[in-house]
């Protein structure tokens, strides 16, 4: 199996008009914040928030004794707001002033069952200081990921963490449990394939524990997209060592083809209503191509590139994760780029190193993939509209993600 997923990454980039993008600073609101009884930790993770968010900066001033006090504008010069916190039995009280106004602007107070989970508590105070200065809503600062990472031979464990990677609970062991996707938008079951004599794919329940075998299948097995409004899933299986992309409706456990091609069809994704998006080696190299379901009509979605080896779509962009160097005997360097359908504008997004597995946010503002470096890994997240990445280093090696 291992040798048809890479076969995926073989390419040779001959993209035109490419873009290259510029990672700039921006002047952005001023935040200064004064704190009573706040862990090092939890100022760590605001900063390290409003970083990736990239909307405004953060400054940590220093202790105040009650954070209902007067505030006199003044002794903030050169600020924007004032964000007063108070940490006390797992609830965070915050206050967020206007300076220029002079009035309270949120009052609000965050509760976590245990301490351990503050990263979530601080990424849903993140989320609301967003809002309340104006900007685009931000959820995908809120949402949890599960990642699958390689802990031994024969031993790939599935975890659970949120998108800062602070958090972080081994939630699947024991074998190989590799490639986790959501199952629903709430982010309460996944599903995932064990390999053991043949691929079995499970769906499990994050907080119950409870695991329900869905099916099993000679070959390979991987689920590469949900349609969490219409339960059903998009599935690569190689029943006759030909794998090809195929339709699974759970609920009355129906399973339909979708390409035939006597080749490799691999990693679909849903495109709207009525087509898919998937990687076929139909020119001799791996090349992202659509299908329109209702014609069976199959033609190159993108014309820019070789040999992709992942992709995701939002809308009109596609984010197409590309080699763009064909070393025989060293590493090789693979590339994110963007792209809009029916456009002749590619917009670099990665520069070096191995790039790969590119998820969209459910809104197509940001874009989260694996950076991998020889035994360990990076999640970067990008920020489209504002031109900014950021790497969270994980000292192991990320196999596959979810989020």
């Amino acid at each position: 199996m291992r040798i048809i997923l890479f076969f995926c990454m073989v390419i040779f980039l001959q993209a035109q008009n490419l873009e290259i993008v510029k990672y700039v600073t921006n002047q952005n609101p001023k935040i200064v914040v004064e704190y009573n009884n706040l862990p090092l930790k939890f100022k760590k993770e605001l900063n390290l928030d409003a970083t990736i968010v990239a909307h405004y900066t953060i400054s940590i001033k220093g202790h105040i004794a009650d954070i209902t006090s007067n505030i006199n504008a003044n002794n903030y010069k050169g600020y924007n707001y004032l964000l007063r916190l108070d940490y006390q039995n797992n609830v965070l009280t915050a206050i967020l002033y206007n300076l220029l106004q002079q009035k309270v602007v949120l009052y609000k107070k965050y509760k976590i069952p245990r301490e351990n989970v503050y990263p979530f508590m601080i990424h849903a105070l993140t989320y609301d200081i967003n809002s309340k200065l104006g900007f685009a809503p931000i959820p995908w600062i809120k949402k949890k990921i599960v990642y699958s990472i390689y802990m031994a031979p024969k031993e790939e464990a599935i975890f659970l963490a949120d998108i800062t990677l602070r958090y972080r609970k081994k939630i699947i062991s024991g074998g190989l449990n590799i490639f986790p996707k959501w199952a629903n938008k709430e982010q309460s079951e996944i599903y995932y394939t064990k390999l053991a004599n043949y691929p079995i794919l499970y769906k499990y329940n994050i907080y119950t524990g409870k695991k329900e075998k869905v099916f099993s299948s000679k070959g390979m097995l991987i689920v590469s997209d949900v349609d969490k409004r219409d339960n059903k899933l998009l599935v690569t299986l190689a029943i006759n060592d030909q794998p090809d992309v195929y339709e699974f409706f759970p609920k009355t456990k129906q399973i339909k083809r979708l390409t035939n091609f006597p080749g490799i069809d691999v990693n679909g994704q849903f495109y709207g209503k009525d087509k898919i998006v998937f990687i076929s080696n139909r020119l001799g190299y791996p090349n992202v191509y659509q299908k329109d379901l209702d014609t069976n009509k199959v033609s190159r979605l993108i014309y820019y590139g070789k040999n992709h080896i992942s992709v995701a779509v939002n809308g009109n962009k596609v984010a197409v994760s590309t080699r763009e160097t064909n070393k025989a005997f060293d590493n090789n360097t693979f590339n994110i780029l963007l792209l809009h359908k029916n456009s002749n504008q590619v917009k670099r997004l990665t520069f070096s190193g191995k790039n790969m597995l590119p998820v969209f946010s459910e809104d197509g503002s940001t874009i989260v993939f694996i950076k991998q470096y020889k035994y360990s890994s990076k999640l970067g997240i990008i920020r489209l509209n504002e031109n900014k990445v950021y790497y969270i280093k994980i000292n192991r090696e990320i196999e596959s993600f979810d989020f």
